[in-house]
């Protein structure tokens, strides 16, 4: 038996329906939206990463004076400064951040690490990136973080 050109097209619009229901269904948690806060004071760099409940991401920042600050060096000579590390018992949307009050002139990297599951077989985690420079307007990245895997270079900037 033939089918019609109208069945093929009826077919083909099926299997495509289907195939965005599924990929949807087993897609990965989607970044929550950060809260508003305002905006970084004059003269301050200041980078948030926002990231959902199942799991536990840590924000790396590191400066012109070429230390990092993060959960384990919270502040730095440059001065860099941990605000806010979130945990696995905190509430979603988390949100670490990292600010330099003063910002030195200087290239800026900015890394996420993946080290802890807040839920069972979690192997990768959602993000983005917030990053607030003197002047200009809010750099915005998202990524996906995998479990066990340091990226030490998810963002630069440079400031002049």
């Amino acid at each position: 038996m033939r089918r019609s050109r109208l069945g093929f097209i009826a077919c083909d619009a099926i299997a495509a329906a289907s195939a965005l229901l599924l990929a949807l269904a087993c897609a990965s948690e989607v970044v929550p939206s950060a809260p508003p806060i305002d905006p970084a004071p004059p003269g301050a760099v200041r980078v948030r990463l926002v990231f959902g409940e199942d799991a536990d991401l840590d924000l790396y920042v590191t400066g012109p004076a070429q230390e990092s600050v993060y959960f384990g060096n919270r502040t730095s000579r440059d001065g860099g400064e941990l605000l806010a590390d979130q945990r696995c018992d905190a509430t979603s949307p988390r949100v670490e951040t990292i600010a330099f009050a003063r910002a030195t002139p200087g290239r800026y990297r900015v890394g996420v690490d993946f080290m802890i599951r807040c839920a069972r077989n979690v192997d990768s985690a959602r993000f983005e990136l917030i990053a607030e420079l003197p002047g200009e307007p809010p750099i915005h990245q998202h990524g996906e973080a995998h479990f066990g895997a340091f990226a030490p270079r998810t963002l630069e900037f440079e400031l002049r």
